[in-house]
């Protein structure tokens, strides 16, 4: 009888670690390594770097959840901090989401800090399993604030994420094997409207490698690359 129930936990056991290897992360999955990004415009003018730095993985709730500190930089100086987040990606079953809070813009969220403020965002979702020619979900975030007299929403859709090649490619990093993604973004602040298109490489186990954004027009305006690893 011992025998039996001993099996049965080993198989259990066995499925669950089987679920967890099979979502594929895009992200570094060791704590304490950085990622060293620099981003400059269409001619290759330097306008700032960031970096993230994974904190902590932890289980919570059936969910793996990745805590990662992005430190963004002063572009005439590397030593001056601009701004310091928090940004949080989820293994759910086997799927990796992108939390849609990153895609605020915290230094103008800290002016609503006394108002009524609401959130609501449906997260990116990466399946466990990438190839070229897939469609992957839309995703949204939406910031409704009220504050008497003035009240604002501010929202950003990301929408026709498409998985367009498996291909290699090369930065000051290094050589990455990567899958090139497009989507499309839309953000409206009041009566303000911008639509740009983002091409990016991401890799598994580490996370952007590459991005490019391009206006409505269709032309080149910022490219983002992973300049430095530290593990």
């Amino acid at each position: 009888m011992k025998k039996i129930f001993y099996l049965i936990l080993m198989l259990f056991l066995s499925s669950k670690l089987v679920l967890a290897q099979e979502c594929s992360i895009y992200i570094p999955n060791t704590v304490g390594t950085e990622l060293h990004y620099e981003m400059t415009n269409q001619k290759g003018k330097v306008l700032g770097s960031y970096t993230q730095k994974l904190l902590s993985i932890k289980n919570k709730g059936g969910e793996t959840i990745y805590s990662m500190l992005q430190t963004t930089m002063d572009s005439d100086s590397k030593d001056k901090v601009i701004l310091s987040d928090t940004i949080t990606f989820r293994c759910k079953g086997n799927e990796f989401y992108i939390d849609m809070d990153k895609y605020l813009n915290q230094k103008q969220m800290e002016a609503f800090q006394n108002m009524e403020v609401k959130v609501t965002t449906d997260d990116l979702i990466y399946p466990p399993n990438l190839s070229p020619g897939q469609s992957l979900n839309d995703g949204s975030i939406t910031v409704s604030i009220e504050g008497g007299v003035m009240n604002m929403n501010m929202t950003t859709n990301i929408t026709n994420r498409k998985v367009e090649a498996h291909e290699s490619i090369e930065t000051p990093a290094g050589k990455f094997k990567c899958y090139k993604l497009s989507e499309d973004v839309q953000s409206k602040t009041g009566f303000v409207n911008v639509r740009m298109h983002n091409v990016m490489w991401i890799s598994k186990n580490i996370g952007t490698i590459r991005s490019e954004s391009y206006n409505k027009k269709g032309k080149l305006t910022g490219i983002t690359q992973l300049v430095k690893i530290i593990k």
